[in-house]
């Protein structure tokens, strides 16, 4: 089974900065692997505010991934490719959230990612600032 591990590296009443690391075992691709849920966040968030992404930092060796809002259906919101720069900064315009509709109504307030080319030997890092 692939390593994802999952730390948060600060949370306050507005702010979450989560930490991911990713390491493959060969074993294959990583399909909605849940990055974080409102469930686990102090205080815990109710589902109408969605998280925003602020920033995202990332590190991929080997591989791509695609981070998305979770659901019945989850919707993809930005790729994160080997060959791209490693900062976003979305705070210009108050960030990423899901628009799918207000609020959307089969959102989770997960976060998942999936991957492309996560074969044995790919690693990689993601850092997100969201705001709550």
């Amino acid at each position: 089974m692939a390593q994802v591990t999952t730390r948060i590296l600060g949370q306050g009443e507005s702010k979450l900065m989560l930490h991911v690391w990713l390491e493959s075992d060969g074993s294959g691709e990583l399909s909605d692997q849940v990055l974080v849920s409102p469930d686990e966040l102090v205080p815990k968030l109710d589902l109408s505010p969605t998280l925003r992404i602020l920033q995202v930092w990332h590190s991929f060796v080997w591989f791509d991934a695609v981070l998305k809002f979770g659901g019945i259906v989850p919707r993809p919101f930005w790729a994160l490719a080997r060959d791209a720069k490693g900062h976003f900064d979305f705070r210009h315009f108050g960030g990423l959230c899901d628009y799918a509709s207000v609020p959307p109504s089969d959102d989770n307030g997960k976060i998942l990612l999936s991957t492309n080319g996560f074969t044995l030997g790919s690693q990689g890092s993601i850092v997100i600032e969201f705001r709550k």
